[in-house]
């Protein structure tokens, strides 16, 4: 995700310009908080990326990805028993559960 997962020695030696840009102490912690929020280690690196037009994704929260592993995993096996012709009632609390999770994390 990171350009500086290139070789950052010789990135960084090749890099001989400097630009400097002031921002508001908002600004700044808006800045870092978005690098923090793409898996950057350092908003100098975000900015280049981001100057360069790189597409820049924020990396998933572990907590969120966990959830979300569980809630497939429910709607597996939901699904395995809605194609099996097995009734799946008992089921119906956890996916309406899922599916409110989902909702909000779209909304």
């Amino acid at each position: 995700m990171e350009s500086e997962n290139q070789d950052e020695t010789t990135a960084e030696s090749t890099r001989t310009s400097r630009i400097d840009v002031r921002v508001s102490p908002d600004e700044k912690k808006e800045l870092q908080e978005k690098a923090a929020a793409a898996g950057y280690k350092k908003v100098s690196a975000y900015l280049r990326d981001v100057g360069r037009g790189v597409e820049i994704k924020e990396s998933v929260p572990a907590e969120l990805r966990r959830q979300l592993v569980g809630i497939g995993t429910n709607l597996n096996q939901i699904a395995r028993l809605a194609q099996a012709g097995k009734s799946f009632s008992n089921h119906e609390a956890q996916l309406l559960e899922a599916l409110t999770i989902i909702r909000g994390y779209l909304i």
